[in-house]
């Protein structure tokens, strides 16, 4: 009886001891919302030009302090720093101006939320593009038409179509073409890109699919150009055509 008992006491324990452990609840996290304007590829002029950065953070714990920093491009040196206690870096914004003697290059913005319940909950990083001499690149989406292998004034534009390029720093940016069936974009940094076309299935491009160019101080003009593919009536009925001339 006495081991009987023993056993019984045990398990009430058992289930006392577990009965007491907190139920698991979902970690604790905070949410930055971090930009700065003007945003890249658009460059900040060097030196002289101005950045604003904005950020917001939602949180649900007990804010013990955001901190923020801005580094150059080799991200070793801090070129300004804050830390904001409690509640105060909720809902900031500030303005950086591009001192004389920066040199040119992607820099970064790092903003780190931190609080009392659990420490670092969230972290956020933007880079911006900091220039002396900027240019400009614009391109325009055809269809061919009359399926002439050209695509000039007998044919038309082609709207919502998305170009895009890749930067001399790294980074790809695209735009839907407009009514127009052009995007452009100014301000760049100077230096190789690649410009390229997303093409849809369907059809079938009459140029290149993408430009390798230099940007100078020039401005850079591109065309795309595409053709439907020809539906499979269409590819019979040639193929007739072609088999009778052979």
């Amino acid at each position: 009886m006495k081991a009987s008992y023993g056993l019984a006491a045990l398990t009430v324990a058992l289930v006392t001891a577990i009965a007491a452990v907190p139920a698991l609840t979902a970690p604790l996290e905070a949410t930055i919302s971090l930009g700065r304007d003007p945003e890249p590829p658009i460059c900040v002029m060097n030196p002289g030009g101005t950045v604003e950065i904005t950020w917001n953070i939602e949180h649900t714990t007990t804010p013990n302090y955001v901190y923020y920093k801005l580094e150059d491009p080799t991200r070793t040196v801090i070129l300004e720093e804050q830390t904001y206690a409690g509640s105060t870096g909720i809902t900031i914004t500030r303005n950086w101006t591009v001192p004389a003697g920066s040199v040119d290059g992607k820099y970064w913005v790092r903003v780190e939320y931190w609080s009392f319940e659990a420490g670092n909950e969230a972290n956020a990083e933007v880079t911006f593009y900091v220039c002396t001499d900027t240019g400009s690149i614009c391109a325009e989406k055809w269809e061919d038409i009359n399926g002439d292998d050209e695509c000039d004034g007998l044919d038309t534009t082609l709207e919502g179509w998305w170009i895009c390029l890749q930067t001399p720093l790294g980074d790809t940016y695209c735009k839907q073409t407009g009514p127009d069936g052009r995007v452009c974009w100014s301000g760049l940094p100077l230096g190789d890109y690649t410009v390229f076309e997303n093409v849809l299935a369907g059809w079938i491009p009459v140029y290149p699919t993408f430009y390798d160019v230099t940007l100078t101080a020039d401005p850079v003009e591109l065309i795309f150009c595409n053709k439907p593919e020809p539906s499979a009536t269409e590819k019979r009925s040639w193929g007739t055509i072609k088999s009778i001339y052979r």
